[in-house]
Order: structure tokens, then C-alpha cells, then sequence
């Protein structure tokens, strides 16, 4: 059941432990009682590059599919030329109430753990180190750590197996009117904020 119109401005709120939330804007595409789409322009201080091509830049934008009670959350990155580069997957706290209100997320908890993968279906795992850290340092427990592990190695079987992402993601194209609009110009996400 839509709170409201769509598409929509939306405030994705977003907790990197042990800091506090973090908040970027986005569009609000798609709505359900089990998902959302947020399509949301991407800001970066430096490009990332992943098997030896940028997977995120300048101009970028991302369209995150949030669902309700999964362990990951999925961003389906184009380029400034709106060319699909990939998809980067965190691994997050479940989220049982996807929207807080009509106007923002829910509390998005990352885990750390990090899948980036190709088009082509190459995968790489990011930031297994800040997960090593932060259970050191006893920011999350080790049954947590165990938990986030092993839901990354069930992402990383049905990629595989050729069955993630699944087909309703990979269908998912951007809005046209939302990259031509000063509104989402000004929407911004910065990985590099991501990883403070």
C-alpha cells in the first residue's frame, strides 16, 4: 500500500557502526509492502574502479532496490551515459519497516560486507577488512560477523549459479525524466562518505 505518489522525494537514512545516520535523498520510483526503488544520483570524491573499469564516477547514478527482511540491500550502478556498470550489494541488518514515513527510510544498518558485481557476472567481495575491525574491536558480535559472512556466501552461490541479481532487478532501467531534473541533481550519495 503506496503512502503517496510516485515517483516521489525520499530520505534514505543510513547507519555505518559504530557512527551515527547518515542521510542522502533519492527518488522514490517503486513502492510495496516487500520493496522499495530509490533512484538516486551519485556523488563521489574519487571514481572506484573495479576489474580494471570505473564502476562508479562522476555523473553516476544508482538504483537501490531495499527489501523488507533480507540481509542485503542492491544498487544497480550506470554511467553518466546511463550504461549499466554493476551492482553493488551491501549487506544490512534487516529491515522489517521499510518506510518511517512517507517522506524517509527506515534505519538502513550496514554490515560492512560489500558484493560489487559485473554485468557480465564477475564478483569481487569488498571491505572483508572493515568487518575484521569492527568485530576487534567489538563494535558487532561474533555471532553477528558469522551471520553477515554467511549471508554473503549465500549471495555469492546464486551469483554463481547465475540466479542473482534476479531477473526483476536486472529489468529495472532509469527514470529519463529524473537525470534531466535540477531536483535530482541535487540528490547526492557519496561512497567515499559510505566508508568514514
Amino acid at each position: 500500500m503506496s503512502l503517496g505518489r510516485l515517483p516521489r522525494r525520499v530520505t534514505i537514512r543510513y547507519r555505518r557502526l559504530p557512527g551515527g545516520v547518515r542521510q542522502f535523498q533519492g527518488i522514490l520510483r517503486e513502492e510495496s509492502s516487500n520493496q522499495l526503488v530509490i533512484e538516486q544520483q551519485l556523488r563521489v570524491r574519487k571514481p572506484r574502479r573495479q576489474f580494471g573499469r570505473v564502476a562508479v564516477g562522476k555523473g553516476y547514478l544508482a538504483e537501490w532496490v531495499i527489501f523488507r527482511g533480507r540481509w542485503y540491500d542492491v544498487g544497480k550502478f550506470y554511467d553518466s551515459k546511463r550504461r549499466l556498470m554493476g551492482y553493488y550489494c551491501d549487506i544490512i541488518r534487516p529491515v522489517m519497516r521499510l518506510l518511517s514515513d512517507e517522506a524517509k527510510t527506515s534505519i538502513i544498518t550496514d554490515l560492512f560486507l560489500d558484493l560489487w558485481i559485473t554485468p557480465e557476472g564477475r564478483y569481487v567481495v569488498l571491505d572483508e577488512d572493515e568487518l575484521e575491525r569492527v568485530l576487534a574491536n567489538h563494535i558487532i558480535s561474533t555471532s553477528l560477523a558469522r551471520r553477515t559472512r554467511r549471508e554473503l556466501q549465500l549471495l555469492i552461490q546464486s551469483t554463481q549459479a547465475g540466479r542473482f541479481p534476479p531477473t526483476s532487478i536486472r529489468k529495472i532501467q532509469p527514470l529519463s525524466s529524473v537525470c534531466d531534473t535540477r531536483e535530482a541533481a541535487e540528490s547526492r550519495y557519496s561512497l567515499s562518505d559510505k566508508r568514514s
